[in-house]
């Protein structure tokens, strides 16, 4: 170890006071320890680390072990492949010339974007406790040293880290440094990756990869400026088939970490749990992962692929070795304990949701299929981690498969919606060139109409409003009910005896959550309830349009090209917020548009809800740590001792009154959008009524003919889509 050379080269410090008044230490004990570093105590050592965040090589000049990547048989040039055949063909039908820019925007842009969105590599976020290897394990999997992993918590930023190849032309360097917010947004948006003017806006520096030691860590010169995450570009093997993502730990204690590592996770298409072996699976990480597994998407498919249940899932007890070293059957014993810690607390109604997106039997049992995602991982014996890397591996290959069908499923469901569409207004537009006397009387009856018919959406509308004020109320007064009943004490102590709770800290602790956990539940099935009540009421609000504007025209000239209800559902997830939209977006539609009927968006009430009440049922169970992190409560009475201290951390923290106003503003919200989405289908249908006045106005017969052919045209190109 040359201390000196390290104070003066790595450190850039001078003096050797200046290094002892940051280590809190004499200069003669710094001006003995250069001379003879051999007999610097330990405990100076890792105070050295702690305070300058270096790592344990750069002090001693130790060059570490470091895996070899792990190595996955990409086929995502197979996925790069069904990109070029899609859009070289989009390309090769509009160099023909024969659609206007008004055509292309309404039938092709939207296809376009949406292949995009669907055929990108999936994201694998490595989320935990500081402490636990999240940067150790990332850098193991690339083959490299490059993310800061000293031997205090460091990570105080998101680091996307991508192929290489992905690097955009704009982008010089290898790591780019983003700002936590920028006017009222927070967090760059990785899917603008290829905005230059936008990435610029959010970038704070750029250069290589020791910019993540400035900028990313707590320990970092340039920490104090508010980075909030980064993008680095790698080439290593893993990097072919997903984009990593490496999260700052949870339970901080820093309120913008805590914020990154909670809503970051939310965006993992793999996700993979780190907690250390030897506290492995805390109420902390248990009460994360019970929201994380969640919102984690459903790639197992019965009858169309071969998937295990629940692959997309990893959760990993790390520094193994400290287990009576690496001790295999100690090992299997703190991962059973731990997934049946974890299967405790996952909602009852989990599966069933799960069940219904998967077709897969899941059984009133499932810690088969749960166990079957617990591994544990050491650098230190590279044998443990075989498992973890072969089950990581394996879904990796296999991800190609599960994108391809998306993107293909979205192009199939876009392509049968539109020719639908195009034949509704070819129909139309036939039409006109024979029954445009009919067309100009049946306009001025609509215009005649207008003042009434508008008047009685406008009270359809005032129905809808009063439905959700009446959902919110008696939500919130069912649910109140519920927590009366439920935090009594006689009731809660029966509840006890029935999960068989025993007097030790682990099922006291549990036991707590696991209350609050039916709590979030019952308010999950209270709003998924009242959604469908919802909407059976907006159905009737559509049905206004067909019966009273869109009906009337039909049976007077044939089909047109007016869908409420597409439009509608359209608008509504465009409105982006928490509430309706988000079901409507996350179940029913795909990239904005509607695919699948308004009855199907109830399946996706868990995931909104979820996010609405995720951090409370996170916070809640560090709570009930605190509080009843005991070993033991004594005497005949523990029970009951138990049951008041956790209705007392229930009223404490306003844990029931957090809740009823995460339903207040869902269905507040839900307002806000079912009002805007509204607003925008009576914009959609004066457009239309205006088109197709000024069209009869021209009377041109020969543009017409033209928009006629344009669309035989456009249908021909669906038709013969390269599927």
């Amino acid at each position: 170890m040359d201390l000196k050379s390290f104070r003066e080269n790595t450190l850039k410090i001078k003096t050797q006071s200046e290094f002892a008044e940051l280590i809190g230490v004499d200069q003669s004990s710094i001006s003995r320890w250069e001379k003879d570093p051999d007999n610097m105590p330990l405990q100076v050592i890792i105070r050295i680390l702690d305070k300058t965040g270096a790592s344990f090589e750069e002090l001693t000049g130790w060059n570490k072990y470091i895996p070899m990547p792990l190595t996955v048989n990409s086929r995502w040039e197979n996925i790069r492949v069904i990109q070029q055949v899609f859009l070289t063909y989009i390309a090769d039908f509009l160099q023909k010339g024969k659609i206007s820019d008004e055509y292309q925007k309404r039938y092709i842009e939207e296809m376009r974007v949406g292949i995009a969105a669907n055929l990108v590599k999936p994201k694998l976020v490595i989320a935990g406790r500081s402490d636990t290897g999240k940067s150790m394990l990332t850098n193991a999997l690339l083959g490299t040293d490059k993310m800061p992993a000293a031997w205090a918590p460091t990570t105080s930023i998101a680091v996307y880290v991508k192929d290489i190849s992905d690097k955009p032309a704009f982008m010089e360097e290898d790591v780019w440094i983003f700002a936590s917010q920028l006017g009222n947004e927070s967090m760059w948006d990785e899917h603008r990756l290829y905005d230059e003017s936008y990435c610029r806006s959010w970038k704070i520096s750029a250069g290589g990869a020791e910019l993540l030691r400035s900028f990313g860590t707590r320990q970092g010169e340039n920490n104090a400026r508010q980075a909030g995450c980064a993008v680095m570009f790698l080439d290593a093997p893993i990097l072919k088939t997903c984009d990593i993502i490496d999260l700052p730990g949870i339970w901080t204690g820093m309120e913008n970490e805590d914020n990154i590592a909670f809503s970051m996770a939310n965006k993992a298409d793999l996700l993979v749990y780190l907690s250390q072996a030897r506290n492995f699976m805390g109420i902390q990480d248990i009460a994360y992962l019970k929201n994380s597994v969640s919102l984690l998407p459903v790639w197992e498919n019965a009858g169309e692929n071969s998937l295990n249940p629940l692959c997309n899932l990893f959760v990993v007890a790390t520094q193994a070795h400290m287990v009576n070293n690496g001790n295999r059957v100690l090992l299997e014993e703190i991962l059973d304990n731990g997934c049946r810690s974890l299967m405790k607390m996952l909602p009852d109604g989990y599966w069933m949701k799960r069940q219904k997106l998967s077709g897969y039997p899941y059984g009133a049992y499932t810690s088969d299929e749960m166990r079957a995602r617990f591994f544990a991982y050491t650098v230190d014996i590279p044998e443990i981690c075989i498992p973890f890397e072969e089950a990581l591996r394996e879904i990796l290959e296999a991800s190609p498969d599960v994108v391809a069908k998306r993107a293909k499923h979205f192009v199939w469901e876009y392509i049968q919606s539109k020719i639908k569409d195009i034949a509704e207004k070819i129909q139309e537009y036939q039409n006109l060139l024979v029954k445009r006397e009919q067309y100009t009387a049946l306009l001025e009856q609509v215009q005649l109409n207008w003042f009434n018919w508008t008047s009685e959406q406008q009270n359809r509308q005032k129905e809808v409003c009063a439905l959700l004020q009446k959902a919110a109320d008696s939500s919130i007064k069912e649910f109140n009910q519920y927590v009366t009943q439920l935090l009594d004490m006689d009731a809660l102590i029966q509840l006890m005896e029935d999960k068989g709770v025993k007097n030790k800290k682990e099922d006291i602790v549990l036991f707590g959550s696991t209350v609050q956990s039916m709590m979030q539940q019952y308010c999950e099935e209270l709003i998924a309830q009242n959604s469908r009540l919802f909407w059976e009421k907006v159905k009737v609000y559509l049905d206004g349009y067909l019966k009273n504007a869109v009906s009337p025209v039909i049976s007077e000239i044939g089909s047109i090209d007016f869908n409420p209800e597409r439009l509608f559902l359209s608008a509504l997830s465009a409105v982006g917020s928490v509430g309706i939209s988000d079901i409507v977006s996350a179940g029913a539609l795909s990239n904005g548009r509607a695919i699948s009927k308004i009855s199907v968006a109830s399946l996706a009430v868990g995931m909104v809800t979820s996010t609405i009440f995720g951090p409370i049922g996170i916070t809640f169970g560090f709570l009930m740590s605190g509080v009843l992190g005991v070993a033991k409560l004594l005497g005949n009475n523990w029970k009951k001792n138990v049951c008041r201290k956790i209705i007392g951390v229930f009223q404490e923290h306003q844990i029931q009154e957090q809740l009823c106003c995460g339903m207040r503003a869902y269905w507040a919200q839900t307002r806000n959008s079912f009002m805007q989405a509204a607003a925008q289908l009576d914009r959609e249908w004066e457009t239309y009524v205006s088109n197709l006045h000024s069209t009869l106005q021209k009377n041109d017969a020969e543009d017409i003919r033209q928009k006629v052919g344009e669309l035989q045209a456009l249908s021909d190109f669906f038709g013969h889509f390269p599927l």
